[in-house]
């Protein structure tokens, strides 16, 4: 396999230099180093449905006397939207509510590239409560940015997020 050239190797998140696949072997080879735009991408997503499936603490308290723990890990997550119905929530909280948790808690996403979108669900599988969001954006690479294009399913019923990507 070709060595990828400098500008194709990407560095991993704090959380995957810091994860030990291998606890026994005393050395880490270059390639658990570095990563390709498709492991980029991948990371991206992985860590993008964990945040949307989880659920912030500002979802269930006030912290706007606490704007420093608004902002921190402790309100990892997105507000919650299980229980609510489609035809009664309000798409732009939705829309709100997942742009500001990327933005928060995503940096490898460029703030000025991303959009967040309600979609009209008509898919006549007959899911009534699941609201469909788009969200395009650029993930900073070397030597240009990725881009991102998801299809996000929000299921109101149990709050679950599924990401999939679409074609650009």
């Amino acid at each position: 396999m070709a060595d990828p050239s400098s500008t194709e190797r990407l560095q991993p998140s704090l959380l995957d230099r810091l994860t030990d696949d291998a606890p026994t072997v005393l050395t880490e080879p270059r390639e658990a180093r570095v990563l390709t735009k498709g492991q980029l991408r991948t990371a991206v997503l992985r860590d993008l449905a964990a945040l949307m499936n989880a659920i912030c603490l500002g979802a269930g308290d006030d912290l706007s006397a606490y704007p420093e723990v608004e902002r921190s890990v402790l309100n990892y997550g997105m507000p919650a939207f299980a229980g609510e119905t489609a035809s009664t929530l309000d798409v732009h909280d939705l829309e709100e509510g997942i742009r500001s948790a990327i933005l928060r808690f995503e940096p490898r996403v460029l703030p000025n590239s991303l959009l967040v979108e309600a979609m009209a669900t008509d898919n006549g599988l007959g899911w009534h409560n699941v609201v469909s969001v788009r969200i395009s954006a650029q993930v900073w690479a070397q030597p240009v940015p990725l881009e991102l294009l998801l299809r996000t399913e929000v299921d109101l019923e149990t709050g679950q997020v599924a990401l999939a990507e679409l074609a650009a």
